[in-house]
């Protein structure tokens, strides 16, 4: 089993990790992490309540500065979530207010573009390929590769979602007792349920045996081929919020006020005390691991667990979630047979369950716990490159590629095959992205439909960029590879045995620089030369404009620029020792900005001089890039900020 701690991170790897790099293997070669282990993110770690490793305007335990040129457009998720569900647990989708989607992939949670702005209310499945979700007038399913909408005409609020065990059949169910069925052919086809109650779930233990709960207190059942609808005992005229079956037959239904009911050994419900004190607070998820163990979760942070015989009011380990209110909950097995939950709530709130150890006099008692998570992309982005046609491809750890339309607009995954395994690099050609990782693999997004290379011989790649209507990828062993339009990856010889980084092209020229000082430029013709910049550091990320004009950077914070011509020679502008630099871009106007450790902005013309901005952020800035609508930085723990238009 893949066992989550408090900030979600302790998870095996999945068999498609090998494609990219072994389990927590850095993405560089490079000092780069090693600067991270000492929290370059300015002591602003996630889950510390004093600080924020996002930089997006919570309290920080740093001193800043002056006011930062960088404004946060981190990705964290504040938005109410309403439901979770997962088919294992590295393939989790969470679905909220305003359209919002989240994926987690068994190391962060990454947001997915489902095409609608519309309140999401339910989401189940049968498989990773297989996923819906239903709204406002929507029906939302996924085949492995997209969303796309599948409600009939005239559809109205949907609610909630469920497919059998057995998977059956699909089942969605919402307002004006409305539940609809979707058949072999796709389609989606009202039952007749003779009800007007306002479903909120619905649970199927087969595809003829069904129960759905509402409002007025009131249930339908579906048995015998015949919909009836049902008063609760002891529901009275309370909204009842879900419904689920246990995989022993017991179902369970929780609702306001603290109401919680059971089936008994006859399939008959009886009510059961929520032990909640004198005003139990409202209860709107339920897991039920077995007919004699259940959670129900609610508003203020409630917590109930069924044991035996009955409820008792548990306690939310962690700081954060104490007094969440929850909305919805899911649980099951994993492909290992071992138990995974989570919750999902108001503001982005979230819990995630971990299964204790049983008792020995007791196997009842044991020390399960629902610790704290928060809604974020807590993956390091690496790298961010831009594309001709303005759009932006950003990349990390944990498998996560985002793209966005432009610089104003928001990042989306893209659902690389990659889970858990680190990123390298990216870029984007002709709309289409592409990636390297540390094993030597580079994948390919076209359509929709990734694709995997392994050339033969590669080592660990770490650069990758467009050279016209070819690629080029370099990586350790000095290897370049180039790819020509449609053609197969061909090696070329560089002359050098070095580490190479980064690699940036203009027009038909391109650079590479890499460890040791290692400069490279490829001419028109395809001939590599080695240049001399008289600098032996690490070099980080290169950058090219115009006429063989350059710029480099280094983790030891030094910043050169090559003059114009073939012939053209390197010369160090600016140096920040101790603040390490990872990325540099050259903005429309001909501004050169590096950005790096701790937050470190150098910007400048090419000419000079170059100003140091120090502490911009609390983060670890390893990327950025420039369009004609501005220009996007990113670092470490999913952060990704804007820089201002006027630099002083």
């Amino acid at each position: 089993m893949t066992n989550l701690n408090f900030q979600w991170r302790i998870w095996t790897c999945s068999a498609l990790v090998a494609l990219l790099s072994a389990c927590g293997t850095p993405a560089s070669s490079s000092n780069t992490d090693d600067a991270v282990s000492s929290d370059a993110s300015g002591d602003a770690l996630v889950g510390d309540s004093n600080g924020d490793a996002t930089g997006d305007g919570k309290t920080s335990d740093v001193d800043v500065g002056p006011p930062s040129l960088l404004t946060a457009r981190s990705l964290r998720f504040d938005e109410d979530l309403s439901a979770a569900w997962g088919s294992d647990d590295d393939d989790v989708w969470f679905v909220g207010k305003g359209g919002r989607v989240l994926h987690w992939n068994g190391e962060t949670l990454s947001p997915r573009d489902v095409g609608t702005k519309q309140d999401l209310l339910g989401v189940w499945g049968r498989s990773r390929t297989e996923a819906y979700i239903v709204g406002d007038g929507l029906i939302l399913r996924w085949d492995g590769n997209a969303w796309t909408n599948e409600a009939p005409d005239g559809t109205g609020i949907l609610r909630a979602i469920h497919i059998p065990s057995d998977g059956s059949t699909v089942l969605a169910a919402g307002d004006g007792g409305t539940v609809l069925r979707r058949d072999d052919t796709g389609k989606w086809k009202a039952e007749e349920t003779a009800s007007k109650l306002n479903i909120q779930a619905i649970w199927a233990n087969n595809a003829s045996q069904v129960w759905a709960v509402g409002d007025q207190g009131r249930a339908l059942r579906l048995s015998g081929g015949l919909w009836a609808e049902t008063d609760m005992p002891g529901a009275s005229s309370r909204t009842l919020r879900a419904v689920v079956g246990s995989t022993d037959g017991r179902m369970f239904a929780c609702g306001d006020g603290g109401y919680l009911a059971a089936t008994d050994e006859t399939a008959t419900w009886e009510q059961t005390l929520a032990n909640d004190g004198d005003n139990p607070r409202d209860l709107h998820g339920l897991w039920a691991r077995s007919s004699t163990d259940a959670w129900a979760i609610g508003s203020s942070g409630a917590l109930l667990h069924f044991i035996g015989k009955k409820w008792q009011v548990d306690s939310i380990a962690g700081t954060y979630m104490k007094t969440s209110s929850f909305t919805g909950l899911f649980g099951a097995n994993d492909s290992n047979g071992q138990p995974f939950g989570l919750a999902v709530g108001l503001g982005g709130a979230g819990l995630v369950f971990s299964a204790g150890q049983p008792d020995n006099s007791d196997p009842l008692l044991q020390d399960d716990r629902w610790l704290d998570f928060r809604a974020e992309t807590v993956a390091d982005l690496k790298s961010v490159q831009v594309g001709s046609d303005g759009s932006l491809i950003t990349c990390g750890t944990s498998g996560v590629v985002l793209t966005a339309k432009d610089s104003q607009s928001a990042f989306y995954d893209l659902a690389a095959p990659v889970t858990g395994a680190d990123i390298a690099d990216c870029a984007l050609r002709n709309g289409e992205a592409w990636l390297v990782g540390p094993s030597g693999a580079i994948l390919h997004n076209g359509g929709g439909t990734w694709t995997i290379d392994k050339p033969a011989n590669t080592k660990k790649l770490s650069g990758i960029a467009a050279l016209g209507a070819d690629l080029l990828v370099v990586g350790d062993g000095g290897i370049v590879l180039h790819k020509v339009a449609d053609g197969a990856w061909q090696a070329e010889s560089t002359g050098v045995q070095f580490k190479l980084r980064s690699v940036a092209t203009a027009g038909d020229v391109a650079y590479v620089v890499g460890e040791l000082g290692t400069v490279l430029r490829r001419d028109a013709a395809g001939t590599w030369t080695k240049e001399t910049t008289g600098n032996l550091g690490q070099f980080a990320r290169v950058t090219a404009w115009g006429d063989g004009e350059a710029a480099a950077v280094t983790e030891e914070g030094a910043l050169l620029i090559r003059s114009a011509g073939a012939t053209g020679t390197w010369k160090q502008m600016s140096e920040t020792p101790g603040q390490l630099l990872y990325g540099i871009a050259q903005r429309a106007d001909g501004v050169l900005i590096a950005v790096g450790y701790a937050g470190t902005l150098v910007t400048g013309q090419s000419s000079g001089p170059f100003t140091n901005h120090p502490k911009n952020v609390p983060n670890l800035l390893s990327g950025i890039a420039c369009t004609a609508n501005g220009c996007v930085v990113v670092g470490q723990k999913g952060g990704i900020f804007q820089l201002a238009e006027a630099i002083p």
